[in-house]
């Protein structure tokens, strides 16, 4: 009677195989109705066997039955067993169930990778109370060994360390791998190597929940400036996890003297707060300072300045206005920056001083005449913010020209401080008639930088020596010559 009823069920199986049309890609759900199929043949099969084996033992069967009913219990074993190899898949997965990025006191960025082996098929095949454990055991699906894992983006591994192992993974399971980045990325490729095959999946990082909502990076935290100039720093901000989206930027610890603002780099436009919109958790920003053209007790020259920027929520911000009035003008230590818990980043700037050499003259003009020798004094005027070094006062002549400077090297010259020095131009003999303009110059250095300053020209009129004989007996031959044509004139008018 059992096996009646196994042959009808297995023939509306069947039939049920049949009424579906064929897919060139078989669903799982199909691959589990053959696999039912196979079983229910095979428990047909094996009926049919065990009955003729009773029936041979007791030798009321021939051989040809017997090994008919054996041949096809056999092959029945087998289509069992391609349909389960077939439903379960060649070989286990792994699935990356999470990939969060987040970030360490000190500021380094680590990625958490959660991997997943589950079997989805193992379960069906459990809650149909299919069993193969004496045809075709699955143990080795039950546990996978020596899983390997890294990071990589544009196929170059950003990970420390490049690979990480997994010993085991019993099914159902979840393993944890924490890897620090090399490169911040917000997206990139997990490569999970186990089973002898290799899968990549490609992920944008989760944020995970770190000491600050928003982090604040520069890769220019420390910046030498000129007085009187700007300074820029380029500011990555991400969020992470967090109900927050509208922060305020704020610079402390800057002197009152050096002033700043915040703006996006592609618009220019200046900025006091910012909000990360829906799917936005990255913004790049710039920070300028501009320093004042004079140097004071807060403002001092290559002496650094420690200052943070902050990304603050509403309460963040509230709790430095409060940290403000308390301490006055003494700044706020790392100490309460850090106890704030907002985004910051420290940065550092050094106040250069502008070296400048002025060179100063009453006079730029002279007239001479050939022969004449022509001496000057000139005025050399440290006007920058830096002391000068090894002031070098030099000309560029015209051909044959000689000069004199006295003194032709000043050792040094402090801010606002001058020293005169006398030139003397000499001309060749026998100098041509005209104008001629030499140039005085000047060479410095000033913190181990040259300093060169605007060349002075000297416009000089060279004129020809004055011939006194000659000029009075010119003089005298006109007299004379206007003499005696009033004379010749006088006896023409007595005629």
């Amino acid at each position: 009677m059992n096996v009646h009823k196994l042959v009808l069920v297995l023939t509306a199986v069947l039939l049920l195989v049949l009424l579906i049309p064929a897919q060139t890609q078989d669903s799982q759900s199909m691959k589990l109705l053959r696999l039912k199929s196979a079983q229910l043949s095979l428990e047909l099969k094996k009926a049919d066997f065990d009955r003729y084996l009773k029936l041979k033992e007791e030798g009321l069967t021939s051989e040809a039955d017997f090994a008919q009913r054996q041949t096809a219990y056999l092959l029945a074993q087998v289509d069992y067993q391609q349909a389960l190899i077939s439903f379960m898949g060649s070989e286990a997965r792994i699935s990356v169930a999470s990939a969060v990025k987040f970030q360490d006191g000190s500021g380094k960025k680590f990625v958490r990778v959660a991997l997943r082996y589950a079997s989805k098929e193992l379960k069906e095949l459990a809650n149909l109370k299919i069993s193969a454990e004496d045809l075709f055991p699955l143990d080795f699906m039950k546990e996978i060994k020596d899983v390997y894992v890294s990071l990589s983006t544009e196929g170059k591994i950003i990970s420390d360390p490049y690979e990480r192992s997994i010993a085991s993974m019993p099914i159902e399971t979840e393993r944890e791998v924490t890897f620090q980045l090399l490169k911040d990325v917000e997206n990139l490729e997990i490569s999970v190597s186990y089973s002898g095959k290799t899968e990549e999946t490609s992920v944008y990082l989760q944020k995970g929940v770190s000491a600050n909502i928003v982090t604040v990076n520069s890769a220019q935290f420390s910046q030498e400036a000129d007085l009187e100039s700007t300074a820029t720093f380029d500011l990555s901000l991400e969020k992470f996890t967090g109900e927050a989206n509208v922060f305020k930027l704020e610079a402390v610890n800057l002197p009152q003297q050096i002033t700043y603002e915040f703006s996006d780099p592609t618009t220019s436009a200046r900025l006091s707060q910012i909000k990360f919109s829906e799917g936005v958790t990255s913004l790049k920003l710039q920070l300028k300072l501009y320093l004042p053209k004079n140097p004071d007790d807060q403002v001092v020259l290559d002496k650094p300045l420690e200052f943070f920027v902050l990304a603050l929520d509403n309460d963040q911000t509230q709790k430095l206005r409060e940290l403000e009035t308390d301490d006055g003008t003494a700044g706020i230590g790392p100490k309460q920056i850090e106890a704030l818990k907002a985004g910051s980043v420290k940065l550092e700037l050094i106040p250069r001083g502008v070296p400048k050499v002025e060179v100063q003259a009453v006079n730029l003009y002279h007239e001479i005449k050939v022969g004449d020798a022509i001496s000057m004094d000139v005025t050399i005027r440290n006007t920058g913010t830096r002391k000068l070094n090894n002031i070098r006062v030099f000309c560029d002549l015209p051909l044959n020209w000689r000069v004199e400077i006295k003194p032709d090297l000043l050792p040094t010259l402090e801010q606002n401080k001058d020293e005169v020095v006398s030139i003397k131009f000499l001309p060749p003999a026998g100098v041509s008639v005209g104008d001629y303009e030499p140039k005085i110059r000047t060479d410095a250095v000033a913190d181990n930088r040259r300093v060169e300053s605007e060349d002075k020209i000297v416009r000089i009129h060279i004129t020809s020596k004055a011939n006194v004989l000659g000029i009075g007996a010119l003089v005298l031959l006109l007299v004379g010559l206007l003499v005696g044509i009033v004379v010749f004139g006088i006896k023409l008018t007595r005629r």
